[in-house]
């Protein structure tokens, strides 16, 4: 998988930093054929978790992401 797109999302309360950081939307797309798709992750830049902005068990339902 490379790279396709990254752009910001704001400063959000990351969950895992404990502190309010930048946040990335990561559009990754396979390097060559491949059976998956692109997909796309929300990002802490300071600690690299994913979906760090979300409370503790919960999970993002990209239905409502793309409103």
């Amino acid at each position: 998988m490379k790279e396709a797109s990254r752009s910001s999302e704001g400063i959000k309360w990351c969950f895992s930093c404990r502190r309010r950081v930048e946040f990335d939307r990561i559009i990754m797309v396979p390097d060559g054929m491949s059976y998956y798709g692109p997909s796309i992750d929300i990002r802490c830049s300071a600690c690299g978790q994913i979906d760090g902005d979300l409370f503790p068990g919960r999970v993002r339902e990209w239905e409502e992401a793309y409103e």
